[in-house]
């Protein structure tokens, strides 16, 4: 009978010696190769996202700092300017009420709308 068989001593003892040689080496080589076939599959997986997510973000990355760039120099000579027009305009000014103090009656200089005095004149808005 089957069951029998699992039961005698014979077959646990054959089964323990046959472990110790040669079955023990068998099993701890199918774990290794396991673990390197797992290491190698893990390997892959990171390759493979490397290239496909972490490469490409990289490079937008690198792709935007460059516009930010571009855009804090275009900022730069924006302010510049708006400096330099306030200043000639404030020139301006001085030299019509020298000059001809009724041309500023007759023609009063428009006033600085509200949504750029924080960026033309941050010294007139009010402190909150």
């Amino acid at each position: 009978m089957p069951l029998e068989f699992f039961s005698s001593t014979e077959f646990w003892t054959a089964a323990i010696v046959a472990l110790g040689g040669g079955g023990v080496g068998a099993i701890i080589g199918a774990v290794s190769s396991r673990r390197k076939d797992t290491a190698d599959i893990a390997a892959q997986a990171c390759d493979i996202l490397t290239d496909s997510v972490i490469k490409p973000l990289r490079e937008q990355v690198g792709e935007q700092e460059g516009q930010i760039e571009h855009l804090e120099k275009q900022q730069s000579k924006y302010f510049a300017l708006t400096a330099y027009t306030r200043s000639l305009f404030h020139w301006l000014q001085e030299f019509c009420e020298i000059t001809e103090p009724e041309f500023l009656a007759r023609h009063p200089k428009p006033s600085l709308p509200d949504e750029l005095r924080a960026d033309i004149a941050p010294e007139t808005c009010s402190r909150r």
